[in-house]
Order: structure tokens, then C-alpha cells, then sequence
């Protein structure tokens, strides 16, 4: 029997655990139905200025007035007052984010290392009595591990109320599942890290009219990509998308937010992933450039600054 005490603290991170990610979900849905309504909105506010356009027209040309308060005003108004709202809500995923792997990192996992069943080659854990993972818990650390759901991490497959391991051997299923759990840990570290200044780096490829581009571009990409290959995609020519990737590879970039492979490709490190998420986040896609503002940057062929 495990001691009451335990049981106790276990329960109570891990209902802690299941309460902050059940708000992270509702917090992910608000967000999605606003960035729809701004949408809606944008779309609402260009069809408006171009009908105003002819209103104000025949206003100052026919009786002779100006226009005051209009509906574009109003649009416009509450467009920004949405926008406001979402980088408020982007701000608040990202800290409930942050929040979520520091709780799932120090987690004591609620398995019962008394209630086990061996079936052919499958070992089965029981949660402890009374405690379990949501769904919804689960399910938000596939996704900030980029894992899919249900999670299956070194040989361990983790659902809300038992353990699943592919071993015919209890003493060998605990094993892997101290390993698999150490694993996921160590993980967690490495993506809390990028958290850590996530909003920092956010802003140094903001300033930037270079690296946003290439760093989207290798987002979009479900595979690593040559410098010809991210220059085409943006528009750029391939010197200064190659002096771009090379100054993300120094050590003023630290942690790097590309790795480049033996090939002499590029792709995005955990670190690079999580900060163009949350650069889209809080900026819209980096790749939603007119043709006029690629050319612009495309024409500037001075050397990068250190940036």
C-alpha cells in the first residue's frame, strides 16, 4: 500500500495539473474563435472603406461636406480593440504554456506499482485509486511535445487512468517506465528553456527583415530545406538567405534557432519551432509578405548586421 501522505500529494499535482490544462484548452479555443473574428473583421473593413470611399465622393462633391464618424471608424475601432484581446490572449497561452511544463516536469506520476497485469507481451499499470489524467491533459502535453495523442514516449504509452508498456515482465516494465519518464523530463527541460526567453527571441526576428522569412519558410516545411530551396520559397536571393542562416548558426544566437545537417540543409531546433509558434502567435504568419516588400528586401544587397 502506498502512504496516505503520498497518495495525497500526487493527487493534488495532478488535479492541479488537469485544472490548468483544461483552461489551456478553453484558452486555445477562445483564441481560435478570435483570430476568426478578426478575419471576418478585416474582410468587413476593406469592403467598407471601398463603399465609404464613394460615399465621401458624392458627400463632397454633391453637398459639398465632410464626413464625420463612419462606419470604417467604427470597424476599424473595434478591429484593434480585437486585436488587442488576442495579444493578451497570446501572452496568457504562453505564460499558462511556461506554467504547464514546470508542473509536468517536478510531477509525481500517479501509477500504482501494486496494481499491475501481465498479459502476453503487455504489462498494464492502474493509476492510483482515484486519481487519473484528463484527457485534455494529455492531449496538451502531445501537443507541446509534438507527440500524437495517446502519448507514447520511449516504449510507454501514457492514458488517462493506466500505464501501457510492451514488455511480458513487470520488473521490466517498471524499468521502462523510470526510463521513459526520466526521457520525458529531460524534454520538458529542454523545451522549458526555450520558454525561458521565448519573447525575447521573438522580438530580434522581429527587427529583422531577413530572418522571420527564412525561419517561416523552414516552419511551413515538413522537411529540412537547402539554401536554394528557402530562397525560392521567399524571394530572396540565396547570398543573403545563406548569410542569414549562417549568423542564426553563431553563438550570438544562443540557444540556435536552426541546425544545419550534414547535407548542408537547414531546419528549425525545438527552440526554433517554439518561437516561430509563438512569433505567429503574436505577429501572424511571417510568410504573409506582398510582392512589393519581398522585392524591397530581396534589392538590399549591403552585409547582414551582427545581429
Amino acid at each position: 500500500m502506498i502512504e496516505q501522505n503520498i497518495v495525497e500529494r500526487v493527487k493534488k499535482s495532478v488535479d492541479e495539473l488537469n485544472t490548468m490544462c483544461v483552461f489551456y484548452v478553453e484558452k486555445k479555443q477562445e483564441y481560435s474563435t478570435l483570430t476568426d473574428s478578426i478575419k471576418v473583421l478585416e474582410k468587413e473593413k476593406k469592403e467598407v472603406e471601398e463603399r465609404q470611399k464613394k460615399q465621401d465622393k458624392f458627400l463632397e462633391v454633391v453637398l459639398r461636406v465632410e464626413h464625420k464618424t463612419t462606419e470604417v471608424d467604427e470597424v476599424s475601432k473595434e478591429l484593434e480593440q480585437s486585436i488587442s484581446q488576442l495579444k493578451h490572449l497570446s501572452d496568457e497561452l504562453n505564460n499558462v504554456r511556461t506554467d504547464i511544463l514546470k508542473k509536468f516536469k517536478d510531477l509525481p506520476f500517479p501509477i500504482d506499482p501494486h496494481n499491475s497485469s501481465v498479459s502476453g507481451t503487455v504489462t498494464k499499470f492502474k493509476m492510483i485509486e482515484d486519481i487519473a489524467f484528463k484527457k485534455e491533459t494529455l492531449q496538451t502535453l502531445c501537443e507541446l511535445l509534438e507527440l500524437p495523442y495517446p502519448l507514447n514516449f520511449e516504449g510507454v504509452t501514457y492514458h488517462p487512468d493506466e500505464i501501457i508498456v510492451n514488455v511480458a515482465s513487470v520488473d521490466e516494465a517498471m524499468n521502462q517506465i523510470v526510463q521513459s519518464i526520466h526521457s520525458l523530463r529531460f524534454k520538458i527541460s529542454d523545451l522549458l528553456n526555450a520558454y525561458s526567453n521565448i519573447d525575447e527571441l521573438c522580438e530580434r526576428v522581429r527587427s529583422s527583415n531577413r530572418y522571420a522569412p527564412i525561419l517561416g519558410a523552414l516552419l511551413a516545411s515538413n522537411r529540412p530545406l537547402s539554401v536554394a530551396e528557402i530562397a525560392q520559397q521567399i524571394g530572396f536571393n540565396e547570398n543573403i538567405t545563406y548569410q542569414a542562416c549562417y549568423n542564426m548558426l553563431r553563438d550570438r544566437w544562443s540557444p540556435n534557432p536552426i541546425k544545419k545537417s550534414s547535407d548542408g540543409k537547414f531546419s528549425l531546433t525545438i527552440t526554433g519551432e517554439i518561437m516561430m509558434k509563438r512569433y505567429s502567435e503574436k505577429y501572424g504568419s511571417p510568410l504573409s509578405r506582398t510582392e512589393k516588400e519581398l522585392k524591397e528586401i530581396w534589392e538590399k544587397t549591403m552585409p547582414l548586421s551582427k545581429e
